[in-house]
């Protein structure tokens, strides 16, 4: 069984490691002077992801936060 301190070093790390793959692929990448062929853009889908995914994201988490608070408080509000 993992301890507490490990599991939040694991978080951590996948955290710092997300942060660091969208910050170089939104803020770095569009600025490097290579072909369209190169390693590097085949690590990374088209820039245009780089927005969708974060709003779609949002906007599943949004509606799962209401939906899960309409539903605990539906009482109240028919009551």
């Amino acid at each position: 069984m993992a301890s507490d301190a490990n599991v939040g070093k694991i978080v951590f790390v996948i955290a710092v490691s997300v942060f660091l793959y969208y910050f170089f692929w939104v803020s770095i990448l569009p600025f490097m002077l290579i072909d369209e062929g190169n390693l590097i853009h085949s690590f990374f889908p088209p820039l245009k992801y780089a927005f969708i995914l974060p709003a779609t994201f949002g906007i599943v988490f949004l509606g799962g936060i209401a939906i899960f608070t309409l539903y605990h408080i539906w009482d109240f509000i028919t009551a």
